[in-house]
C-alpha cells in the first residue's frame, strides 16, 4: 500500500535528476519580396508561432525537471544523514518547488505560454524510462546505496541536474522576447548557477580531498 506514494513521486524526481537534453532548433530566416506586405506578415506570423513553440518546449522541460526536482528531499530524505547534505537538498528542493509555482501561475498571466508540451519523442522516451528504472533502483529509500555512497551519487546528480536548468533558464532568458519572462527566466538562470556552485563546493570539500 505504502509503495504507491513513493512510486508517484518517483516518476516526478526522475524527471528532475536525469541529464534531458534539449535540443532548440535554430529558425531560418524567411525570404520577403519587396512591397508584398501581406506575404510578409504571414512569414513573420508563422516564425512567430514556431519561436513561442520551442520556447514552450523549453518552458514544459523546465516545469517538468523543476516538479521533479522538488521531491527529492521528500522521496529520499531518511538516507540523507549528512545536515551539509540535508540543507543543499533543501535549497534545492524549496525553489523547484517554488519555480514550478511560479511558472504555473505564469500560464494564467500569459496564455501563450504551456508548460505541458510532450518533448521526447517515443525512442528517447523509452531509453530515459530504462534509465529511470535503474537510477530509482540505486536510489531506492528502503534498499540501494546508503551512507556516504548515496550521499556522493545525489550531490553528483544534482550537480548536473541545477547545471542543466541553468542553461535551459539562461537560452529562454536570450530568446524570450517578453521582457518580463525574460527576466524572470534570467533570475532562475542565476539561482540555478548559485546551486551549481553551491553542490560543487560541498562535493569537493567532502568527497574530493
Amino acid at each position: 500500500m505504502n509503495e504507491h506514494p513513493i512510486s508517484d513521486r518517483a516518476r516526478y524526481l526522475a524527471r528532475g535528476i536525469l541529464l534531458v537534453a534539449l535540443s532548440m532548433g535554430t529558425l531560418s530566416g524567411c525570404a520577403v519580396v519587396s512591397g508584398q506586405n501581406d506575404k510578409a506578415q504571414t512569414a513573420n506570423d508563422a516564425e512567430s508561432r514556431t519561436t513561442r513553440g520551442e520556447l514552450n518546449a523549453g518552458y514544459s522541460d523546465l516545469y517538468s525537471s523543476a516538479s521533479g526536482l522538488s521531491e527529492v528531499d521528500k522521496i529520499f530524505y531518511v538516507k540523507v544523514e549528512s545536515d551539509d547534505v540535508e540543507k543543499v537538498v533543501t535549497d534545492v528542493t524549496d525553489y523547484c518547488g517554488q519555480l514550478a509555482t511560479r511558472l504555473k501561475e505564469l500560464t494564467a498571466d500569459y496564455p501563450a505560454l504551456a508548460i505541458n508540451r510532450e518533448i521526447d519523442p517515443p525512442i528517447i522516451k523509452a531509453a530515459r524510462d530504462a534509465q529511470k528504472k535503474a537510477t530509482l533502483k540505486r536510489f531506492a529509500p528502503v534498499v540501494g546505496d546508503s551512507g556516504t555512497a548515496f550521499e556522493r551519487e545525489l550531490l553528483i546528480r544534482l550537480l548536473g541536474a541545477v547545471d542543466q536548468q541553468h542553461y535551459m533558464a539562461a537560452t529562454l532568458a536570450e530568446r524570450e522576447p517578453n521582457p518580463a519572462l525574460s527576466k524572470i527566466m534570467a533570475n532562475a538562470a542565476d539561482r540555478f548557477a548559485g546551486f551549481y556552485d553551491e553542490i560543487d563546493t560541498l562535493l569537493k570539500a567532502r568527497f574530493y580531498r
